[in-house]
């Protein structure tokens, strides 16, 4: 526990380090590397996030691809559950008490079943693709059954380059499928 908390700040560090310019070109790399992947053009229903500032952001995914039925993630007021509500491009978003840019649950309906998973997160291992995320399971919580189902989808960790680092896996830990960086698909 100690020593995630520790690839945290020094990932957050580095993160910091990133100009918004360079930012904004690894995420156009990221989001053309995800547009030519296979799980991408197959899939139907897409569930992702809206960009933190130390995330990729893939707003341009969502807008060129409108066809595809997107989802994005929503804290619950609990704070402890993830779900995922139907969003179309260029949908107001309203942000939580946590800070998060989220879909509104009155006007984004819930949906369920997804096909891929594009999913942020503070750092991620490309030799096991475990994923680093802030600390509170949202995912690993939201992810765990998926993973069991008969056809689970396929996870997709998202990050710059700069988050990759070696990370220690605990036993609720879900691994993703691939991990996309800017320098291309792992």
């Amino acid at each position: 526990m100690t020593e995630k908390r520790a690839l945290r700040r020094q990932n957050f560090a580095r993160l910091q380090e990133l100009s918004c310019a360079r930012k904004e070109a690894q995420s156009k790399a990221i989001v053309a590397i995800l547009s030519r992947h296979s799980s991408f053009i197959e899939a139907e229903t897409v569930f992702s996030y809206a960009a933190m500032p130390s995330e990729p952001d893939l707003d341009a995914l969502r807008s060129t691809f409108p066809e595809k039925r997107w989802g994005l993630s929503r804290v619950a007021d609990d704070g402890q559950s993830l779900s995922f509500h139907r969003v179309a491009p260029g949908v107001e978003l309203t942000r939580s008490d946590y800070g998060f840019l989220e879909p509104d649950p009155k006007t984004s309906p819930l949906i369920t079943q997804p096909d891929l998973i594009l999913i942020p997160g503070v750092g991620f291992d490309p030799s096991t693709k475990a994923r680093l995320g802030r600390g509170k399971g949202h995912y690993d919580r939201y992810l765990g059954p998926l993973k069991l189902a008969n056809t689970p989808p396929t996870l997709i960790g998202v990050c710059f380059s700069i988050q990759e680092t070696e990370i220690p896996v605990e036993a609720h830990d879900v691994s993703m499928d691939f991990l996309v960086t800017e320098n291309g698909l792992i």
